[in-house]
């Protein structure tokens, strides 16, 4: 596909680290009683989800993005997956509106999922849909406008009623929380998120504990946000790498043997394991190679 893609983060994940700092502590055998090294194992476990986002060229956790799709040069050649449009992110949760602007660039048309497009969600790609004879047809020409959720995870949707002091709601996931999705009124109508001090029709999130205004008591809200649920080969991955950055923690990088009387040889690893072609041993990069995602645009 010949696209021009841009894509905006709208709403960020709760956390990218790809694993947390108690699971880490149980495949160490760390009691629970020491903490000595939560900083060092913390500072490590982002600075090794980092690596692996970067290897594979995405993000694990649900986010809200909106691309923006610029199709035009699609005048000059027909692609033979032209009926596709790919997104940058997948797999997708949950769309929130795909828009085009026509040729004029005033005018938009908002289009209706199942009638308009369909959604292929493990690949990231929205069909064509004619809306009269609901078959494939070409993208049209213009620019596109994709505001939608998506990472390994799940879309949630619930009610709540907002309650009295301090006007909070914890929503059900709050303990995989990744993503906010918006929050609306019965009547459908969109409250804003802000950053601190809510007023009506306002709301602030944080780890799925959602504040609203004092002036929005006793209001029926429907919650619409994203949890996460990482990919378990991916999360081995990432402890994996922990497990040999902590057993390697304080040495000499440069010590590849030490001789000890009656007590045997050390030899330690450094520099490439054989076979190894990138930052990460074989086996590791084997796994992480199927999560690869090539660049969109």
């Amino acid at each position: 596909m010949s696209t021009d893609v841009v894509t905006t983060v709208l709403a960020p994940a709760a956390t990218y680290n790809l694993t947390d700092l108690a699971t880490v502590r149980i495949e160490l055998s760390i009691k629970a009683t020491d903490t000595s090294n939560d900083a060092w194992l913390a500072g490590a476990i982002a600075r090794m989800s980092q690596a692996v986002m970067t290897y594979t060229n995405r993000v694990f956790a649900p986010e809200t993005v909106q691309d923006v799709i610029d199709i035009r040069r699609w005048r000059s050649r027909v692609p033979l997956d032209a009926t596709a449009l790919q997104l940058s992110r997948w797999p997708i949760l949950a769309v929130t509106s795909v828009i085009q602007t026509l040729e004029d660039g005033a005018t938009t048309l908002v289009l209706v999922a199942g009638t308009d497009f369909r959604i292929d969600a493990k690949n990231g790609r929205l069909i064509r849909l004619d809306s009269t004879t609901g078959r494939e047809k070409i993208w049209e020409p213009f620019l596109v406008v994709a505001i939608y959720s998506a990472g390994f995870g799940a879309a949630v949707t619930e009610t709540h009623t907002v309650p009295a002091t301090p006007y909070k709601v914890v929503v059900a996931g709050s303990a995989i929380f990744s993503c906010d999705q918006l929050v609306t009124y019965a009547n459908g109508t969109a409250l804003t998120p802000v950053a601190a001090n809510p007023a009506q029709g306002q709301y602030t999130v944080a780890a799925g504990t959602y504040t609203f205004a004092a002036a929005d008591l006793g209001q029926a809200l429907t919650f619409n946000y994203c949890t996460a649920a990482l990919p378990g080969d991916v999360v081995d991955a990432v402890i994996e790498l922990m497990t040999t950055r902590f057993r390697a923690k304080g040495r000499d990088g440069n010590l590849i043997q030490r001789d000890q009387p009656n007590l045997g040889t050390e030899r330690y690893w450094f520099g490439s394991a054989p076979g190894q072609k990138g930052p990460f041993p074989p086996d590791i990069a084997a796994t992480l190679d199927y999560y690869h995602s090539p660049v969109v645009g």
